[in-house]
C-alpha cells in the first residue's frame, strides 16, 4: 500500500495538486530526466501506441520516413515500423533511448527503427543534423516546453521537415506540473495557431479534438459506483501542419503559379485569334 501511496503522491505533483507543482522549465526537464534515470512510472508510457496516432495512420496522415520527436520509450515509432514505415526516434534521455531500442528489438522491428539521443532545441548538433523527414510526429513533446521555449523547438523541427511534409502533433490540453501553462482545449487551440503561423512558413491543415492516454490512475463515478482505472483519458488536440522552407514553393505559391500559367495561356490564345 505504501508503494501505491507514493505512486499517487508523485502523480498528484504531476497533476498540479501540491504546493511544489508549478516549476520552471529547467526544473521540469530535470524532473523528466530523473524519472527516466530512477526507473519511475512515466505518465506518457502506456506501453503501446496512442490510439489517436493509430487513427491518424489509418486516415493516411503519416507518410514516408518518420521522425518521432521526444519518443520516450519508442512505442509510437515501433507501431509505425510494424506498419512498414522507416522510423527514427529521438529523446534527450539516454535511459529512454536504451529502453526504446530494446522494445524495438523485442518487437522485431529494430531494422526499421533507429533511436538516437538528441536535444530537441539543438538538433544541428546531434545525429539528426542535415537530415530531413517526410513526417514528424510529436506525441506530447511540445507540451514539455514552456511557451517561451516552444518557438525554438518548432524552429528546430521545421529544419528537419521536408518542404510540405507533415508535422503531426498530439498535445494534451489539461494542466499538470510539466504543463502548468495549459488552460484547456479552447485556449490550446488558439495557442497552437499562434505558434504555427503563415509568417513562419507553417500551414495548419487540420486541428481536431481527441483523447490522449496517460499512465495516471483515475476514478470515475457513475450511478453512485466508483470505477478505478490505471490510466487517464486526457483532452488532446491532433494537428496536422506543413512547412515551407525559405525559397520553397508552398501550396499557396503553387496555386499562384498555376493561376499565372493559366492567364498566360489565355493571353496567348487571344493573341493568336486576334491575328
Amino acid at each position: 500500500m505504501l508503494t501505491n501511496a507514493n505512486y499517487f503522491v508523485m502523480f498528484s505533483k504531476l497533476l498540479g495538486f501540491t504546493k511544489d507543482s508549478k516549476v520552471s522549465f529547467d526544473t521540469s526537464q530535470k524532473q523528466i530526466l530523473q524519472m527516466y534515470k530512477q526507473g519511475e512510472k512515466i505518465p506518457w508510457d502506456v506501453e503501446a501506441a496512442q490510439p489517436a496516432l493509430e487513427k491518424a495512420e489509418q486516415d493516411g496522415l503519416i507518410k514516408g520516413v518518420v521522425l518521432d520527436a521526444g519518443c520516450g520509450f519508442g512505442d509510437n515509432a515501433i507501431y509505425l515500423a510494424q506498419k512498414g514505415y522507416e522510423c527514427v526516434g529521438f529523446d534527450f534521455s539516454p535511459e529512454a533511448i536504451s529502453i526504446a531500442r530494446q522494445r524495438a528489438a523485442d518487437a522485431k522491428v529494430a531494422s526499421r527503427c533507429q533511436f538516437v539521443v538528441a536535444d530537441a532545441l539543438n538538433v544541428a548538433y546531434s545525429p539528426l543534423a542535415d537530415r530531413v523527414f517526410d513526417t514528424i510526429l510529436d506525441s506530447a513533446c511540445l507540451q514539455c516546453f514552456d511557451p517561451a521555449t516552444q518557438a525554438k523547438y518548432v524552429e528546430n523541427m521545421a529544419s528537419l521537415l521536408k518542404s510540405n511534409g507533415a508535422f503531426v502533433l498530439l498535445v494534451v490540453c489539461n494542466q499538470s506540473q510539466l504543463r502548468s501553462w495549459c488552460r484547456g482545449v479552447d485556449w490550446m487551440k488558439a495557442h497552437v495557431r499562434s505558434i504555427f503561423t503563415r509568417d513562419t512558413g507553417w500551414y495548419i491543415k487540420s486541428l481536431v479534438e481527441t483523447k490522449f492516454i496517460e499512465n495516471i490512475p483515475s476514478v470515475t463515478i457513475k450511478g453512485g459506483e466508483r470505477t478505478f482505472s490505471p490510466t487517464t483519458l486526457s483532452p488532446c488536440l491532433l494537428m496536422v501542419a506543413s512547412h515551407t522552407k525559405p525559397g520553397g514553393l508552398g501550396m499557396s505559391s503553387l496555386l499562384g503559379l498555376g493561376a499565372i500559367a493559366a492567364l498566360a495561356t489565355i493571353a496567348a490564345v487571344s493573341f493568336r485569334r486576334a491575328r
